[in-house]
């Protein structure tokens, strides 16, 4: 399986069955997020089930626990290879998330999302708390570790710490994953070839693949950059 995870986030429906075609074998790991869900419904993750593509699906979930712990049920049941949650959901979350995919016997990948990508220091003064944005991603970040969570995602900044305290087969996913200098919205980019070199087990590129005319060779540049 490769390393990079191609995020649907396009706001139509054929834009992103289009993408899926354009790239062929070149990718096998889709991100499904909100955005393509709400286009597609399960089309989307039943057309990539069923040419072999593995799936993401990026809900965040962030309720409470026996509400995370039924849709996890679903996630698990339907054959998804990943889902995130929010961390800060809490232990009890964590520990029905583990449950339920013990019970279930499931291989499905669950992925704590500590601090957006698009937050900066500044962002999360509103919290009141006496720590930075790395400070408070170890501190989520080991909860689910010591709660048997699968992985993180995590931005480039704490990527090279993270990976000395949380070693593999914990998994460490980074978006945020930029090719050039262009600005947007994500504060906290870092390139693919870093992002690997620093111990990323997957990386999510989104907007340099699908903003480009020719999203195919933007992807064959990135595989080149993880190969090196």
């Amino acid at each position: 399986m490769g390393k990079l995870i191609v995020a649907l986030d396009l706001d139509e429906k054929r834009k992103i069955f289009d993408l899926i075609e354009i790239l062929g074998d070149r990718v096998d790991f889709y991100k499904v997020g909100w955005i393509s869900y709400l286009i597609c419904g399960d089309e989307i993750i039943k057309r990539l089930k069923k040419n072999n593509k593995k799936v993401f699906i990026d809900f965040k979930f962030f309720d409470i626990p026996n509400t995370v712990k039924n849709a996890v049920k679903i996630i698990c049941k339907n054959g998804v290879d990943m889902f995130t949650f929010h961390l800060m959901a809490g232990k009890e979350v964590m520990k029905n998330i583990v449950e339920i995919k013990n019970q279930i016997g499931s291989s499905t990948k669950a992925i704590g999302v500590s601090v957006l990508t698009s937050f900066t220091e500044q962002d999360i003064k509103f919290l009141e708390i006496n720590l930075s944005i790395k400070e408070l991603v170890r501190k989520l970040v080991n909860l689910g570790y010591q709660s048997g969570i699968d992985g993180i995602i995590c931005s480039g900044e704490e990527l090279e710490e993270l990976r000395r305290s949380f070693p593999s087969p914990f998994l460490l996913i980074t978006p945020g994953v930029r090719i050039s200098e262009k600005k947007d919205d994500q504060k906290r980019v870092i390139t693919p070839k870093d992002a690997i070199m620093k111990g990323a087990d997957y990386i999510v590129v989104g907007r340099p693949i699908y903003d480009s005319p020719k999203p195919d060779i933007v992807v064959e540049k990135i595989l080149k950059d993880i190969e090196q």
